[in-house]
């Protein structure tokens, strides 16, 4: 597996990084991810909006900023891509269109992973990252064709839209509310593959 390819299918976080950022102080920690939440819930929202009035200006500050908000947090792959959208603005050009969709959807999986964290934050940041790997266990729920497996597809929502999009998702949706989950697995598998 490449580099590129490890960024987007590992977490989008990199905990023990982010906490030796701020010498292990958990509670400084998930206050940044806190800000994070809520700083940066809708750049893509003002970047398109720039990009789209041709304020090449603000997109690129937008850019700038979320580098270093991901940067901040230890979210290499957004803190990469906010870099390749930042320069491409520098270079006088717009950004390719797939690299600010791929840019979207981390930064969606980003907020994800951040709301895990910040929705029990007196967890043991292992046991929080190991709440991350809730898309094996649905997975597992649905290889076995175990009826539960609704509500946690319910909760796993945001993440399950940061890694399949919103037309796969609707997809998977329909899938897993008929029941078939044979189906909402071999969905699954294919973003993992792709």
């Amino acid at each position: 597996m490449s580099g590129a390819a490890a960024l987007r299918n590992g977490p989008a976080l990199d905990l023990a990084a982010g906490l030796a950022r701020v010498m292990d102080d958990r509670a400084l920690f998930l206050r940044v991810l806190e800000r994070f939440a809520g700083d940066y819930r809708y750049p893509a929202a003002r970047l398109h909006a720039a990009l789209g009035e041709g304020d090449t200006a603000l997109a690129q500050r937008i850019a700038h900023t979320l580098k270093g908000a991901a940067g901040m947090i230890e979210a290499a792959r957004l803190r990469q891509l906010a870099l390749e959208v930042e320069l491409a603005l520098k270079a006088g050009s717009p950004p390719p269109p797939a690299l600010v969709t791929a840019l979207d959807d981390e930064l969606a999986r980003v907020l994800a992973e951040v709301d895990v964290l910040l929705a029990a934050p007196d967890a043991p940041v292992a046991a929080q990252a190991a709440g991350l790997d809730d898309l094996a266990r649905l997975r597992a729920m649905l290889d076995i064709g175990d009826g539960r497996a609704l509500e946690l597809a319910i909760q796993l929502r945001p993440r399950l839209l940061a890694s399949l999009g919103v037309e796969r998702v609707a997809i998977f949706d329909a899938a897993v509310w008929r029941f078939d989950f044979e189906g909402a697995l071999a969905l699954l598998e294919q973003a993992d593959s792709g």
